[in-house]
């Protein structure tokens, strides 16, 4: 099993990954959106680690968070459980053309990742690196992302916009 401080490497390199694709590669949305969720995935994996957990499928891994789970000792509040999830469907999209909030199985249309969908992902990751920040007194650099889905640079904490 990974250590917590091997989660928390892997989550700093994907970081910079995030960063240098962002400043260097146009027209990458889809990718910067996965980066986002594989980031809090491993924030997400290295805190199951403190409970001596590791789950290989992402069903098992929303149900130890899941706040609602009251057996579980790993849960996470209810604002980060959503953006943890909220990151596994943006990334979904991005990775499979797919909006799971339509229910249209059959529906032939691709759904494509735009600058809406990378800025919640920002947000919702920006949420989770402080989360566990504070709660692991990690020590985490900022980096700087070019977003222009995102208008109000006060609403990131970690995550620096740049012009």
């Amino acid at each position: 099993m990974a250590s917590f401080e091997d989660h928390i490497s892997q989550a700093k390199r994907n970081l910079i990954f995030f960063q240098e694709v962002n400043s260097n590669i146009k027209d990458s949305t889809d990718w910067q959106v996965t980066v986002c969720f594989y980031t809090a995935l491993h924030l997400v994996n290295a805190h199951l680690s403190k409970f001596g957990l590791q789950y290989r499928r992402h069903t098992d891994v929303k149900n130890a968070l899941n706040p609602l789970n009251k057996l579980s000792p790993s849960q996470l509040p209810e604002n980060q459980y959503i953006a943890y999830a909220t990151l596994q469907m943006l990334s979904r999209r991005s990775r499979y053309l797919l909006n799971e909030k339509d229910k249209n199985i059959g529906s032939n249309k691709a759904n494509f990742t735009y600058d809406k969908h990378l800025a919640k992902a920002i947000k919702h990751l920006d949420t989770l690196i402080l989360h566990f920040c504070s709660k692991y007194k990690l020590r985490i650099n900022s980096i700087s992302i070019k977003c222009i889905g995102i208008r109000d640079k006060s609403s990131l904490k970690h995550i620096n916009l740049v012009v």
